[in-house]
Order: structure tokens, then sequence, then C-alpha cells
């Protein structure tokens, strides 16, 4: 059986659970069992270095009348802090859910020698938080800022190191962690290849189960538009259960030349994550970066080539071995020959006979970390990722390496295939370049008809932010899509449809007759319909309606302030019936770098309350 090129992973393990509920004072939580996770570890074969334990704590919200909670330390500065002591522990985290911080507040986590500090703006976009590790069998969480008037965190979960010969804190260890025939991206390896080192990321992942690192490339697709598509290894999370949002890339994690550095590289680091694909046979995994600010830069995404067959020529890869900085393996001349026997994992995964690449190593070689690197030929274009392989300073390496044209559109539906997500104008190329590209966002969605679902072309929606608005028509589809700003949280969105349209189109008697018995109760208005006939804007219906609509069918008036026809979107609430319902409507994103934002409009007709109109 081949060993698997598998994560550091905490398995779960419920060695201990806490339950507190705002407790300032120390918490000694039980020493785990070194033999049960070593046993553990044998039977799952996963060189983990943590072990997960739950926990339930959250400070009392002001009002509750518990003391002790938050302290007043210092004018309207309040503070609360919470020990936490794991005996036999080499390092602690901390996971975090339900974080609301104040304006102005903040939390830090301290042991005897560094702290990190952390803002609401730390936060995933499921407002979720992990504090990474600090060394040492006790750490101490600290709240410091405003007096909250509701609960600002809730802390779900504490991770022991248990593993120091799998992990290094960063007081103390030196770049080489990984294998000393690891060799650094930038030595004479890499020359020339800096569009590729620059679009390849160290993934810290997170599971239920622990944490572990993977790497991965952005890569190209056929828009061109910059969408932050990040290839790794399905195998990153198989098995487990990822939570996406607490995934980050780290980039430009990497050493200036060829040595070691003294100190240690600061990454340009991005939170959250969502799945796009993913494939067990190719062990290939699709996901998108949704932090807003990767807009705020361009980046380097690679291209690929989904050629059958072998690949000739010198293979490369760039890569993160035990999460160290970027490395860089190099096959030989002989490039890469389809593997042609099924593999046989460790992890009881079975991979179909030629779904995968072999390749000997003439330069490095590959550890755990190095998971799903993309492998480019001399074009510089990916031909596959790593999987596995056998892995030897001494004795040479060979690698597993997934096939791109097989990931291409082998699996089962959009997310099994990459096809779908590289090659969004369906031209179906067999090669792409990689590009140096500013990610775009977008805005989407159709614009219908209120009464009878049919698509209104025409329709003219406009997106409005400080500085700046677009604005987009419909086709004859109803569907309208643009480039928005790729930082802005927040719109002002409006519609104008037929605003020199005939006044009186799809408004006559009927609806006079309609709207004098809702009047006088003796029939019923739809909301739609009580929206369409309140012509003066009052938010109610009326006589004085009855009256204006009569004056626009004689001709002798206009609709005063009210557009010709409303332009409204779907999920905006219409009970009471708005007023000034053409005015903009505002729209907060809960995370700006979403990629696509879709917002779908219907149109009615002022005037005509009992639905005759037609778009």
């Amino acid at each position: 059986m081949y060993p698997k090129n598998k994560l550091y992973l905490t398995l779960l393990s419920w060695l201990a659970v806490a339950v507190l509920c705002g407790q300032p004072q120390g918490l000694s939580l039980p020493a785990p069992d070194l033999d049960l996770l070593a046993r553990q570890d044998e039977n799952f074969n996963n060189p983990r270095f943590s072990a997960p334990i739950p926990l339930d704590i959250a400070p009392v919200p002001t009002g509750v009348g518990t003391p002790g909670n938050f302290t007043n330390t210092e004018g309207n500065i309040y503070q609360w802090s919470q020990t936490f002591t794991v005996p036999k522990a080499h390092g602690l985290g901390l996971f975090i859910d339900e974080l609301d911080l104040p304006e102005g507040g903040s939390l830090s986590l301290s042991n005897r020698l560094e702290a990190k500090t952390f803002t609401q703006s730390d936060a995933s976009s499921k407002n979720r938080l992990f504090t990474g590790f600090l060394s040492g069998n006790e750490v101490t969480l600290t709240y410091r800022g405003p007096l909250p008037e509701s609960t600002p965190f809730h802390v779900w979960r504490i991770d022991h190191v248990y593993r120091p010969d799998l992990w290094a804190d960063d007081s103390t260890k030196e770049f080489g962690e990984s294998n000393a025939c690891q060799v650094n991206a930038n030595c004479s390896a890499g020359d020339g290849w800096e569009n590729e080192k620059s679009g390849a990321a160290r993934i810290n992942v997170i599971v239920a189960e622990g944490v572990g690192t993977c790497s991965g490339n952005l890569i190209n697709n056929t828009a061109q538009d910059g969408r932050p598509y990040l290839l790794t290894g399905f195998h990153c999370m198989d098995g487990f259960t990822p939570l996406y949002d607490l995934w980050s890339a780290d980039f430009e994690y990497i050493s200036t030349d060829c040595d070691n550095p003294a100190t240690e590289p600061e990454p340009v680091s991005y939170l959250g994550m969502e799945f796009r694909a993913g494939l067990q046979a190719t062990d290939f995994m699709l996901l998108e970066i949704v932090d807003v600010d990767f807009a705020t830069e361009d980046h380097y995404f690679a291209g690929w080539d989904r050629a059958e067959g072998r690949v000739d020529g010198t293979i490369r890869h760039f890569h993160h071995p035990r999460g160290d900085i970027q490395k860089i393996g190099v096959s030989g001349p002989g490039g890469m020959d389809i593997l042609t026997t099924r593999i046989n994992w460790n992890s009881g995964v079975v991979t179909p006979p030629s779904h995968h690449f072999r390749m000997d190593y003439e330069i490095g070689s590959f550890q755990v970390g190095s998971s799903g690197s993309a492998f480019f030929d001399d074009n510089r274009r990916i031909r596959g990722h790593l999987n596995g392989g056998n892995a030897s300073c001494t004795s040479g390496t060979e690698a597993f390496v997934g096939r791109f044209n097989l990931s291409w559109d082998t699996g089962l539906g959009d997310t099994a295939q990459l096809a779908p997500w590289l090659d969004p104008l369906g031209t179906n190329p067999m090669t792409m370049d990689g590009a140096s590209l500013v990610s775009k966002r977008f805005v989407s969605g159709q614009v219908v008809n209120g009464l009878n679902g049919q698509p209104v072309s025409g329709a003219r929606i406009t997106y409005a932010w400080p500085g700046g608005s677009e604005t987009y028509t419909t086709g004859a589809d109803g569907r309208y899509r643009g480039e928005r700003p790729a930082t802005e949280p927040a719109f002002a969105i409006s519609g104008v449809f037929r605003e020199d349209g005939p006044l009186d189109e799809a408004v006559d008697v009927g609806d006079l007759i309609t709207i004098r018995r809702a009047i006088l109760g003796l029939g019923d208005l739809s909301i739609e319909g009580s929206v369409a006939a309140d012509a003066n804007n009052s938010g109610t219906i009326r006589v004085s309606d009855i009256t204006l609509i009569t004056r626009v069918i004689l001709g002798v008036s206009d609709w005063n302030d009210r557009p010709n026809w409303l332009v409204i979107p779907v999920g905006f609430p219409l009970d009471p019936i708005p007023r000034d319902i053409g005015s903009a409507v505002g729209i907060a994103l809960e995370n700006a770098g979403v990629y696509d934002l879709p917002v779908d409009f219907y149109v009615l007709k002022t005037g005509d309350a009992n639905g005759s109109g037609g778009g």
C-alpha cells in the first residue's frame, strides 16, 4: 500500500468536555490520554499533531446581573479573561464562533512569551475565528473594550498540541522544519518561474476533526476575470468535515533567495473559501477564495493543458511541505508517465488505473503539506496535482499526480468537474495560458413581469455606491449582468422601465371599478394590485387614487412623482404599502468578496389594479 501524502490532522477525541458560561477564573482541563491518541494515530495512519477538546464558554452580557464577567479597568474600557490549562500540551489554540465584538473591542490570546490580538475584521464569513497556536500548556483569552450589550463571542473548542515532533512553535522553530532535501523555491531550479511561484499558496485546512495544511495554486478560466479559483487535492478534506469559512491561503510565503531566512517571511493571507468541485478518482478539488481583500491587487492565475497522454519534458511544482516556506520539486527530463495500475492508498481509498501520472524527482521531494500542489510542464501549464507517492531524501522520490485532463469532465455533474468552472464561456479549449489579473466582481439577475412571470427586456437596473454608479440593461431573456466595484460592501439599487411609454397602458375603467369595490369592502385587492392602485404614493388606497387614475385615462394628468412602471426587487416587503416605492433600495453584503451578487426584479404598472397589464 502506498503512503498517502496526508494532512497533519487532529482527529476528534472526546477527551473532555468543559461547559462554562462567563466564568473568568482559570479552567484546567483533564490531561490527554497520550496512549489513546497514539493508538488512534496508528489506527488512522494519520500524522496529526494536535487533538480538539469541545468547549462551551461565553461571557455573560451586560444586564444579566452576574458580577465578575466584565471588569471596568479604566473609563469606558472593560475586560473579561479566561485562562485555559491542558496538562502535557505543547501548544494550545482556540476556536470561537458567534463573534460580535463591539466597535473598539478586541480579543487577545496570550501565554508567558507572546500574544495575538484579533478584532471583528478577523472573523470569517460565518463570524468564526481560529486563533492559531501558542506554545505551552496554558493560554489566556482576554476581551478588552466597550461593555458589550450582548454576548460578544462563544468559545466552542480548544486544540492541544501533543506531537512536538510534528509541530514547532514560532518562538523556537528554525526554517527548514521540512526535510533537508527540500529545495527553496527561489533557488536556481526556480529561476524564471516567478509568476507561478506567486500563484502558489499554503492552504491552512480546518475541519471539525482538526487542523492541517495543504498546497494549492490559483488557476485561470476562459473568462479571464480573475475569479479566485484555487486548485488543490481532494484528500485534503476527504473523510472529514471541512469548515471552509476558516480555511485560509497564504501567498508569498517564500524565502527571498536560496537560503533559509533568519526571520519568518510574512505571507499575504486570505481568509475564507467555498467548495466548488472535487473528484476522488483524480483527487482534484477546486475552491474559491471569498475574502474581499483578494480583489484589491492583481494575482497570477496559472494556465493549464488538458491534453491526453504522458507529459514530456521537465516537470516542476511549488509546494509547502509540513507547512514550511515554499519549496520546489523538479523531475528529470523524462517527464511523467501514466500509471496504468490502480493505487491502494493506506487510507483505504483505491484510485482506478490510469487516473494518475507517475513522476520521479531529480531535485527535491515532497512531504505532508505538499498535497494539492500543481505540476507544470515546460509550457508553464498545469498538467496535474500531487496526491501522494513514496518520498525519500536518500533512495529517490516518486510522486503520483492526478491527471488534469480526467478532472476536466469525467465526473458526474458540475460539482465533480473542472469544465463548468474553468470554461464559463463554453469555448472548450484544450489549453489556457496563465495571466496576471485583477479579480472582478459582478452583479446579475432577471427582471420579469410581476403578473405573468414573463421576462422583461429593456429594463435598466442601476447600482449606486459612494463615488459612482453603474447601469445594466436587460436583454430579451430579461437578464442583466455586469461588473461591480470589487470591494464595495453596500449599494443603492433602483430600476427604470418604459418611463416614456403610454401612461394609460393597461389602465382603464376596470381598474377604477376594482379600486372602488376594495374601498367599499366589496372586493379584495392583491398586494401587488394595492401597490399599483396607490397612484398618489400615500401608502393607502383612497378616492384620491381613483381621481388621479381617471385624469390619466382622460389624458389630462401624468403620474406626478410616481414612475410609469414600478421596478421592484424580489423580496422587497410590500405590506404595508411602501410610500415612494420608486426610490432606490439599499442592500448590504455580508461578504463583499462574493463573486456574483444576484438580485432579481419584477415590474408592475402604476394604476393597473386588476392586473391586466403585460410587459
